[in-house]
């Protein structure tokens, strides 16, 4: 069973998150909801080889019904559930129902306990992880492919048509803030003198509506807008796509509560995953996500084999640690990530690397790129 709900919640620059942070787990108490910190990061959680991973799932110590945060409202941030479920795969694990609530910032009902997984920006998770110290760990990735695109209006040609213009990557402080103004130092802009940049709420989405009703002449889009945008005389004028372990899933209460969900829950969305990432289930997936009244535009349609790529849509749920090293390393200097994170103390792979082996993938990231031995 599957029931969606949304609720809006405003995103939080990283200096304010601290003290939402500290109220929130002040309200609810560490040691049911968020853990007190007592769970073991990946270093302490790596077994001393493949052979001592335990690919079975005890349905016995499994939760039954879940509730999860999801905190895009597009179709591919919740595809891989729908089809595990259609498919029976969550039942395959003792799994019977997945509530999803769409919230801007799901990070605080995960602490308070309403929700037993996340699917958000992994900057943001290590981020609260760090500052909250209530035991919220990263499991695994969602999306390991970062597109980077500058959408600009109708009349907008060449990057010389930028200058002066009004440009937003969303709100200030943000990691797609500091995309947008990366992409445009490399392609000889500078964000500070040659154009103007803007904060504005919401997501790519809102950033799209933004640029063709004039209210911002360019902005930091997605794969799914290139038709969107053309169709309307403007065009995706700079790009980049990089691997970056944007965004993933992350748990906290469930992993003392209940650790063989974690295994069982991720097992469950990484075959949905597969599933979806073969395009030969494209016109499957698609009648679904429609019967399950989400927007598909034919723009949508069109871009279905690059969002559901397997390494854009990331088919095992990993990263290497290289990529994952970088990534924080950016997010430290972008201020989305605090100063001294070290992802390996808010990241808990047992659970993933249980589901890769039970699915017959390799394990990723291997033992030894953890362990360094």
């Amino acid at each position: 069973m599957l029931n969606l709900t949304s609720a809006s919640t405003s995103r939080r620059a990283l200096p304010a998150l601290a003290a939402v942070l500290a109220m929130v787990v002040a309200g609810c108490g560490t040691s049911s909801a968020g853990g007190g910190g007592a769970l073991d990061s990946v270093s302490s959680s790596v077994p001393a080889s493949a052979d001592d991973l335990d690919t079975s799932i005890d349905t016995s110590k499994v939760k039954k019904n879940l509730t999860v945060g999801v905190l895009n409202p597009h179709y591919v941030f919740h595809n891989d559930i729908l089809i595990a479920l259609e498919k029976g795969y969550f039942k395959e694990v003792g799994i019977d129902s997945v509530d999803i609530k769409i919230l801007d910032d799901p990070i605080p009902a995960l602490i308070g306990g309403s929700l037993d997984f996340i699917n958000y920006d992994t900057d943001s998770i290590m981020a609260a992880a760090k500052q909250s110290e209530s035991g919220i760990r990263f499991l695994g990735v969602t999306f390991g492919g970062e597109f980077v695109g500058l959408g600009v209006r109708e009349g907008i040609e060449s990057v010389s048509d930028l200058d002066g213009k009004t440009i937003s990557g969303g709100e200030f402080n943000s990691r797609n803030d500091a995309n947008l103004r990366e992409l445009l130092r490399s392609n000889g802009i500078d964000p500070e003198k040659d154009v103007n940049i803007v904060s504005t709420g919401g997501g790519s989405n809102e950033r799209l509506t933004a640029i063709l009703s004039g209210t911002i002449d360019a902005g930091n889009i997605q794969i799914r807008h290139r038709e969107m945008i053309e169709n309307e005389g403007g065009r995706i004028l700079l790009e980049t796509l990089r691997q970056v372990p944007q965004s993933g899933w992350a748990a906290a209460g469930i992993l003392n509560e209940s650790p063989e969900t974690a295994a069982a829950f991720l097992a469950a969305v990484l075959k949905g995953r597969a599933y979806v990432d073969d395009p030969t289930h494209k016109d499957e997936v698609v009648d679904l996500m429609n019967a399950k009244d989400f927007n598909m535009p034919a723009e949508y349609v069109a871009a279905y084999e690059e969002e559901n790529a397997p390494d854009y849509h990331t088919l095992d749920g990993g990263f290497e640690v290289a990529d994952m090293d970088q990534f924080i390393e950016d997010s430290i200097r972008f201020e989305t990530a605090p100063e001294g994170t070290d992802w390996k103390d808010f990241t808990d792979l047992l659970p993933l690397w249980r589901a890769q082996k039970a699915l017959g993938l390799p394990l990723r990231p291997s033992l030894e790129s953890v362990t360094g031995n």
